[in-house]
């Protein structure tokens, strides 16, 4: 839309100053000064409403025809010269190349042959060879215009490849590859992006040790898995989760404030109610104003000893978190 703009305030710059311009094509002509006063109103038009939805809509699809139609009008009236119609046309099509599906050209074709014959037939008759000159305008019109088409798409598809491929390996970057959840590098940037009111939670797999004595560090890896999948499925889209090692695990809860001993409470719960092999132990800090992001682990992981120390498998909050 704001291309288009630009292009029909730019080619309504080029007619009205050759409407004031003695000796050029279009002085002294009213209509002229019209359709070039036209063709500007409508690239302000453009301009002013590129990012209202509704027009964004409808109109993409319906410029490459009206300015077809421009030109086509203006030749009509003879303010265009002949020598310089079809090239008019072929820069319509590469301008569609640019900016539109490579499918789009041959939607248009039909009624570019239309608008370009339509205007030789106005008034005096057409000599043969300016009829006959569609058979070679359009078609290099089309060849240009789909020629840039695929070019632009290539290019295009090669950018969305090469950004989904960085995203990929972004992600990669920080996520723990056994679980699923944010690695210990995601950990320290959750840290970092701390503001008041977040609430920061420790969880620690309770007796862990045991299961991989028990059944073997495969089922360990399993048991690890798990947990990741329950802890990602079982939080809120705006909080995360990340692994610090070994079997234990930090959420950050965004806003949550002294709720958030109550949300990991419900989250021990619905663990408990998988009936997994072990439980999980808790410790929670809120964090505050004049508080580091260390000074608020430091806290949540002295609330996490204290619920170890009362018997595991419940959450504790971290003192002074008023």
């Amino acid at each position: 839309m704001r291309q288009a703009g630009i292009l029909f305030v730019a080619t309504a710059g080029i007619g009205l100053v050759s409407d004031v311009t003695p000796g050029l094509i279009g002085h002294g002509h009213r209509v002229s000064l019209y359709l070039d006063g036209a063709t500007l109103f409508v690239g302000l038009v453009l301009l002013a409403l590129q990012h209202w939805r509704p027009l964004g809509l409808a109109a993409p699809f319906a410029l490459p025809a009206l300015a077809m139609a421009d030109v086509a009008t203006n030749n009509a009236f003879g303010f265009v010269p002949p020598a310089t119609y079809g090239t008019w046309f072929v820069l319509v099509f590469v301008w569609v190349g640019i900016w539109y599906p490579p499918w789009t050209i041959g939607v248009l074709t039909p009624f570019a042959v239309v608008s370009y014959l339509t205007p030789l037939f106005v008034g005096p008759a057409p000599t043969r060879g300016v009829v006959d000159s569609v058979v070679l305008v359009i078609p290099a019109a089309i060849l240009a215009g789909t020629t840039v088409a695929h070019f632009t798409n290539r290019l295009r598809s090669s950018a969305l490849e090469r950004e989904m491929l960085l995203s990929n390996v972004g992600r990669q970057a920080v996520t723990d590859e056994l679980t699923g959840v944010g690695n210990r590098r995601l950990g320290e940037l959750l840290l970092a992006s701390l503001v008041v009111g977040d609430a920061l939670a420790l969880l620690d797999l309770d007796h862990f040790k045991e299961i991989n004595d028990a059944y073997g560090h495969p089922e360990g890896d399993r048991f690890l898995r798990t947990f990741g999948d329950f802890l990602n499925s079982s939080s809120r889209e705006r909080d995360a989760v990340a692994r610090m090692g070994g079997e234990e695990f930090m959420i950050v809860i965004r806003g949550a404030g002294l709720e958030g001993e109550a949300i990991i409470a419900r989250l021990l719960e619905s663990w408990r109610s998988r009936e997994p092999l072990t439980s999980f132990s808790a410790g929670v800090a809120v964090h505050k104003s004049r508080s580091g992001p260390d000074l608020t682990y430091a806290a949540a992981d002295r609330a996490l000893y204290e619920a170890k120390k009362g018997g595991r498998d419940r959450v504790a909050l971290a003192r002074g978190a008023l």
